[in-house]
């Protein structure tokens, strides 16, 4: 029995981590005219009040009841508008597949960093080997340079995706340390809308406004943000913490796959290298056998001042 809920987890977060990595893919094939930063941000502005809802729904949660510390909630807001802004910018111009690729196997280094600035966690020589081999792979990429579309600003635009999903990574902890991961991330993600909805207000979303690009921005915001989180809240439920951040390969490998198949991208060998050597780094990371990090730092903020209200 214990086994059979195991599996149904390890499936679940696969297919989470598949549709987090159809969203490169999806912008690719919107219309054109749609900018990457309205794109980013209808995501939000769909996909934060869409979980919400579906928390209220099928948690049997009451939203209005939740009080989150207001520091990392903000905190992991802002990485999660950075990583929009800065991944659908950076598929746009260097492809899905690279894109996607630097964009999140570079996360579990820089939230590593993070971790033991604000967590106290202790850098080990696991991760020490796994920054290397991921930091050397972004230099590979960034040397392809004119043969993959894949030049320094573009591969710095993915790389502060990275960043920004990181910061939200750690930051969240604290959010979701005492209660639902799914309402915790759900109001993340209304956070992240309101913070981008002024910027989003200033774009020409006519292109939006037909039937293409409302299909497109509506499977970003429903599929691949609410219910994917959805599916990933509930995997995390029964999969270890190790093993869910090696079966969340597959996003990457998603965009990947899906970049080159469906959009022509092509990789060349030393590309294909620094990809390689990414990857690594992730599965050096994912395969280590290390104790969690504590999130007392982060929870114990919520002890001062402004986050009066908070049960």
């Amino acid at each position: 029995m214990e086994k059979s809920r195991l599996y149904k987890g390890f499936g679940l977060v696969i297919f989470a981590a598949v549709l987090f990595g159809t969203t490169g893919t999806s912008q690719a094939l919107a219309p054109e005219g749609i900018s990457a930063t309205a794109i980013g941000s209808l995501r939000l502005v769909i996909g934060g009040p869409a979980l919400l809802l579906l928390a209220a729904v099928f948690g049997r949660i009451k939203p209005a009841s939740f009080r989150p510390p207001f520091l990392p909630t903000f905190f992991a807001a802002c990485g999660i508008v950075i990583f929009q802004l800065c991944f659908f910018e950076a598929v746009a111009r260097t492809g899905v597949a690279l894109g996607t690729i630097v964009a999140i196997c570079i996360a579990p280094v820089i939230s590593g960093l993070l971790s033991a600035v604000f967590q106290k966690e202790q850098l080990t020589r696991v991760w020490l080997i796994a920054s290397v081999l991921a930091i050397s792979g972004c230099v590979l990429l960034t040397v392809a340079g004119s043969e993959v579309k894949a030049d320094t600003t573009r591969i710095l635009l993915a790389s502060a995706a990275g960043f920004g999903y990181a910061v939200s990574l750690v930051a969240s902890r604290a959010v979701v340390a005492d209660h639902s991961p799914v309402l915790g991330i759900a109001f993340i993600l209304c956070v992240g809308a309101v913070l981008v909805l002024p910027r989003l207000l200033t774009e020409d979303l006519s292109r939006v406004m037909t039937g293409h690009g409302m299909a497109v921005v509506l499977y970003l915001g429903l599929v691949a943000t609410a219910c994917a989180y959805l599916l990933l809240a509930k995997g995390l439920s029964v999969v270890p913490v190790s093993r869910t951040a090696l079966l969340m390969l597959v996003e990457p490998l998603t965009g990947c796959l899906l970049g080159v198949l469906l959009l022509g991208e092509m990789f060349t060998p030393l590309s294909g290298a620094g990809a390689l050597l990414i990857f690594s780094g992730l599965v050096v990371i994912s395969l280590a056998r290390e104790k969690p990090a504590p999130v007392a730092p982060l929870v114990t903020l919520h002890k001062k001042r402004w986050f009066k209200g908070r049960p």
